[in-house]
């Protein structure tokens, strides 16, 4: 039904289906101003088509077309899975169109599918990281594949099936182009303790294109999350559950200092005192393990302190002084009984 309708209006300006206008200012490449002619194209090329509808005289419109759609990220975006129309809406054609869809305001910018299904109208005036992630929605809805090979992803994961995730993810990534992984849509997957592990698929995909999503994400949100794998990781060789091994922690250690995290040094402080726990006399233990506390997030303190077990199994009397101050200070900021009746019993041991 598109098609002729689309047809009716502009077959009389039709041009050549596969010949590109000039690419407009601010570096977006738009197909002309032929819906009809684009469509051909999408469906050939397997792409959407996003119908912009401008008006010069409208600031919205203005703003939209050359803030957000000429952002260098939003035109890699829209080129690699768009064919991307102007319609300037001045002209007889154009406001016959803008009339069809009922574009009564500005910004007005339609997306279709290669069979001239209308998928959204975004009416709203949005910034970059808004609009990529409108676009990013629509383009998971439309990869049906894509869509359920990440659910495949978050279904492993709450049955906590690392083999299982680390699978999925692989399967999943494997289809994505990087750039359209690296959105708002997508990044939670990434802030899943169970999906980005250190070593696992996910994990290792996140430190290959660490500038890209710092770029797209912010560095702060994507630093929290590879900081936190690496300590996750390096904390069962501090509280004494793994047995301690210097090729992996300095491996740990290395990947830190390879993506220039600022928590590097907590987690040489951590696999220092990793080793430190195997010595006979622990008193340098309790003294580097003190010092650790004020490196790590908070919630590392409960098991670290528990980790101060190993000294009232046979540490000084010493030793077991200088533990039992950091297993009060730690338990009078607890705000769980429970976990403060675990520190209080062990209190009562180092005693």
């Amino acid at each position: 039904m598109i098609g002729i309708l689309l047809g009716s209006l502009f077959l009389g300006n039709a041009r050549a289906a596969e010949t590109p206008a000039d690419t407009l200012k601010r570096g977006l490449t738009y197909w002309g101003s032929d819906p009809y002619a684009a469509l051909a194209v999408a469906k050939r090329q397997r792409k959407l088509l996003l119908v912009e509808f401008y008006a010069e005289w409208n600031r919205r419109s203005r703003w939209m077309s050359e803030r957000v759609l000429g952002d260098s990220t939003v035109r890699e975006l829209v080129e690699s899975h768009f064919v991307a129309v102007r319609v300037p809406t001045e002209t007889s054609a154009g406001a016959d169109l803008a009339a069809l869809y009922q574009v009564t305001g500005y910004p007005a910018i339609l997306i279709f599918s290669s069979n001239g299904d209308v998928l959204d109208k975004i009416d709203v005036t949005l910034d970059e990281e808004d609009f990529l992630q409108r676009l990013q929605t629509i383009l998971m809805t439309v990869q049906g594949a894509g869509t359920w090979r990440l659910r495949q992803v978050y279904a492993a994961a709450e049955r906590s099936d690392t083999d299982a995730t680390d699978a999925a993810a692989a399967e999943f990534l494997g289809g994505q182009l990087p750039q359209d992984v690296a959105s708002a849509a997508i990044w939670p997957l990434f802030e899943n303790s169970v999906v980005v592990r250190y070593g696992s698929t996910a994990f290792n995909y996140l430190v290959s294109y660490a500038d890209l999503f710092r770029g797209r994400i912010g560095r702060d949100k994507v630093d929290a999350v590879l900081t936190e794998a690496l300590m996750q990781s390096m904390l069962p060789y501090v509280v004494g559950s793994v047995p301690y091994g210097a090729d992996v922690t300095g491996g740990i250690i290395a990947a830190a200092e390879g993506l220039d995290l600022p928590s590097a040094l907590a987690l040489r402080s951590m696999a220092d005192v990793a080793a430190l726990r195997r010595a006979e006399d622990l008193a340098l233990f309790v003294a580097r393990l003190g010092l650790l506390l004020d490196l790590v997030p908070e919630t590392y303190h409960l098991p670290l302190a528990v980790s101060l077990d190993v000294v009232a199994e046979r540490g000084t009397r010493e030793a077991k002084n200088a533990a039992l101050k950091i297993v009060n200070r730690v338990r009078t900021s607890l705000r769980s009984p429970a976990n403060a009746a675990i520190l209080e019993s062990l209190g009562d041991r180092l005693k």
